[in-house]
């Protein structure tokens, strides 16, 4: 069982399908839902073999509770956030996110999506503003798309990787000086006797093959160490 953040959906999906192929009569169980909410099932006794976090802080939450032995850790993916409006709308500009009367919705404060919005606002200097016409704090971003995407906010904060299963809604770039980035990182969780192919797993998505399938769905590189 692999538990994946919401905004990894579709790579891991497609990771999936790459890795069943080549391990005959492997079944990959795949649990996908915001970060935070994978992490309460974790820390409440749900089991998984391997969790895949939008953040780093969500993982020292499950791994307080649940250590693993060995240097199952690996950071393997990054994102940036982008502010998403409908296709058709008439906003153009990161400080209109903060004109009266707009409806913006973000992931809650909780989620790794949210924290990493209100770091790009607080860095742009338009938190307060841009709070003060929330409409909603959601579970996960597949929360802020679908309001966006059905009209029912004008304008949200999600993950760049996003906009491309989501036709209908554009992005508004975050400037070179907002200096936040989303890492992803995984830990393999499972006991014996199914560590080995939690651990297998995990292999796979950081090497080479898992890597070029994240690319593929516009993910970036780990940063450096």
């Amino acid at each position: 069982m692999v538990f994946a953040a919401a905004s990894l959906s579709e790579p891991f999906r497609a990771l999936e399908r790459a890795y069943e192929a080549a391990h005959p009569g492997v079944d990959v169980v795949l649990n996908l839902a915001g970060s935070q909410l994978l992490a309460s099932q974790l820390t409440e006794g749900a089991q998984a073999d391997l969790f895949a976090s939008a953040d780093t802080q969500t993982l020292d939450r499950v791994l307080l509770e649940r250590p693993t032995a060995g240097p199952s850790r690996r950071v393997f993916a990054s994102n940036r956030v982008v502010a998403v409006v409908a296709a058709d709308s008439p906003l153009r500009t990161l400080d209109q996110l903060g004109a009266p009367g707009l409806r913006i919705v973000l992931a809650g404060p909780e989620v790794p999506a949210g924290r990493y919005a209100r770091a790009a606002l607080d860095q742009l200097g338009i938190r307060s503003a841009v709070e003060a016409n929330l409409a909603s704090n959601e579970d996960s971003v597949n929360g802020v798309l679908s309001k966006v995407a059905l009209g029912e906010a004008d304008a949200g904060i999600a993950y760049a990787t996003d906009l491309a299963r989501s036709p209908s809604l554009r992005g508004i770039e975050m400037p070179a000086t907002v200096q936040v980035s989303a890492i992803y990182e995984l830990a393999v969780l499972s006991p014996e006797p199914s560590e080995e192919q939690g651990t297998a797993f995990a292999a796979f998505v950081v090497g080479d093959e898992g890597q070029a399938v994240l690319r593929e769905y516009g993910f970036s590189a780990p940063p450096p160490n």
